[in-house]
């Protein structure tokens, strides 16, 4: 229970007040008040009795004078007729009245010591007001000089506790004199200055290093041992898709909005895997919770850290990079190249197999104007050569990049042009294609071109997996319940073991195939990015040495 410094002077000095008058009041009674009492008591008895003696003296003096006279056949002895004389009986009346004088003396100086008495007891009544008003007095010099300086230190003090360091206590300049309690409050206020002026600089200094790490493109975090966060930077609150403050929250909560740790067969934990010290580093490919859609690379560091004389202590330092952009970019890359391609075949085919076209165009109109089976031949050739003129123009609709234009497109044509483009290369592969095509046309919203590019990715993947030749097949259907073109491209493939098959859409993971060519690994991921995109799913099913299966479900565009 607290208690002030002022409470327990003012109540010291009452208390120690009522106890001296107390004590001082009682011993004056006893010892002098009482004393004086009980010595007038006795005097004044003894005197009484004196008297009362004397006056019996007398009266028997009288009755043996009456005796002798009237009775003088008795005779007395000298001593009883001595005693019947009367200048015995005066010399006793004297006696008496002298003892009268002597008790009314007595009373007298009683009296006069009752006034001293009372004379004494108004002077100690009189100190002991004049003691009490000293205490007073001096319990405000206290107050003046010891309780209000530690007052104003405590109500400093207080507001520092809080967090106010621009708290200072104000000091009168006008004093002549300073004790010691004005050098405390000086120095009390010269260390809150410099407490204010360091953790000033410990934020300026907090503020240059956030402001260095939110500069880093790349999301950073750094973690405790036990997964709480004690440091992150603005691209890292992107990529979970939150404002609010995460600092001092656990990694699985804030990455991917759970209350408990992450289980290891889920995701790659660095936490645990750093521990083990095994290894100082661990790269891994990721996805948070809020941000379903972004492969994130992580590269996550150990790091030890002592200050002075203290216990080292150790935290992960990750760093958090976005493989969107990445993806992005290997599919501009792509298209690119592809247009750089289709360029050149479209100006080397189209010229020669144009001039092809008027030379047989010719041949036939000059020397078969009539039905022949030359001519039949001829006809079938202008119409295969008109098929090869449509090739390059086919590549350079795929080679279009348009990311952002959204417009109808068939679905059933995307395909049919793509297998056209790969028919050469299937044929030569010893690959069959069979397409099993809807007679009704379905129609998608979004980008023919990117559309081409998830049929031509999936199919190159079908061909690289059968070195040996095989079949390819191909089914498009609609789920009218759903709104929904279903697409399942399958082949006779090596397939893809079963470990595997969860990491073939993370960008630049290229085994899913051991035989397939070296590559960057971002095919599988730019196809399930351009599928999302179109608010579609892809979905992959495969069994080691008989096929893969891929199904892409887009929804249809809305009749109305």
């Amino acid at each position: 229970m607290f208690f002030s410094l002022n409470k327990k002077f003012i109540y010291t000095i009452s208390l120690f007040f009522i106890i001296i008058s107390v004590i001082f009041l009682y011993a004056f009674y006893v010892i002098n008040l009482s004393k004086t009492q009980e010595e007038q008591k006795s005097v004044i008895s003894r005197n009484q009795q004196y008297i009362e003696i004397l006056y019996e003296n007398i009266t028997l003096r009288k009755e043996l004078a009456s005796l002798e006279a009237n009775y003088p056949q008795i005779r007395f002895s000298k001593k009883l007729k001595e005693l019947t004389k009367s200048t015995q009986l005066n010399a006793k009346q004297e006696q008496i009245s002298q003892e009268r004088q002597r008790a009314d003396a007595v009373i007298k100086n009683y009296n006069e010591r009752y006034e001293t008495l009372e004379e004494s007891f108004r002077i100690i009544l009189i100190s002991t007001l004049l003691f009490f008003l000293a205490m007073i007095v001096l319990w405000l010099l206290i107050k003046l000089w010891v309780l209000t300086p530690i007052e104003k230190l405590y109500e400093a003090s207080n507001q520092v506790a809080k967090g106010e360091y621009g708290s200072r206590i104000h000091q009168d300049t006008k004093h002549c004199t300073y004790d010691e309690f004005d050098n405390l409050i000086a120095t009390f206020n010269q260390m809150l200055e410099s407490i204010e002026n360091s953790i000033a600089e410990i934020h300026r200094a907090e503020f240059f290093l956030q402001s260095i790490i939110d500069a880093i493109p790349d999301g950073i975090r750094v973690l405790k041992e036990d997964g709480t966060i004690i440091l992150a930077n603005k691209e890292y609150y992107r990529q979970i898709q939150s404002s609010q403050n995460c600092i001092g929250q656990k990694c699985y909560h804030s990455s991917q909005k759970q209350d408990y740790p992450c289980s290891l067969s889920q995701f790659t934990c660095p936490l645990a895997i750093l521990k083990e010290g095994k290894t100082s580093n661990l790269k891994f490919i990721q996805q948070f919770a809020a941000f379903p859609n972004h492969p994130l690379s992580i590269n996550a560091a150990y790091m030890m850290f002592r200050h002075n004389k203290e216990a080292p202590q150790k935290y992960i330092v990750e760093s958090i990079r976005d493989l969107s952009e990445d993806i992005r970019f290997s599919h501009q890359q792509k298209v690119a190249s592809l247009g750089f391609l289709s360029t050149s075949v479209a100006h080397e085919m189209k010229n020669h197999l144009g001039s092809i076209r008027m030379i047989l165009e010719g041949l036939i109109n000059k020397y078969h104007t009539q039905e022949s089976d030359e001519k039949s031949y001829l006809e079938l050739i202008h119409k295969q050569l008109i098929e090869c003129i449509l090739v390059p123009e086919r590549l350079l609709k795929l080679a279009q990049f348009t990311p952002n234009e959204q417009e109808p497109y068939s679905i059933n044509e995307g395909i049919q042009d793509i297998i056209s483009i790969l028919d050469y290369e299937t044929k030569n592969n010893g690959i069959t294609i069979k397409f099993k095509n809807t007679r009704k046309k379905l129609t998608a919203l979004g980008n023919a071109s990117d559309f081409k590019m998830v049929i031509l990715n999936l199919m190159q993947n079908a061909i690289k997996a059968m070195p040996q030749g095989g079949e390819i097949a191909i089914h498009l259907a609609e789920d009218k319940a759903q709104n929904q073109a279903q697409i399942a491209i399958s082949d006779t493939g090596i397939g893809i073991e079963k470990d595997k098959l969860s990491h073939i859409f993370e960008p630049f993971y290229s085994q899913g195939h051991a035989t397939q060519h070296t590559g960057t690994g971002l095919g599988l991921a730019i196809v399930k990015s351009i599928i999302e995109k179109q608010n579609g799913t892809i979905s992959v099913t495969s069994t080691p040495r008989v096929g893969t299966c891929f199904t892409i479900k887009i929804p249809l565009q809305n009749k109305k």
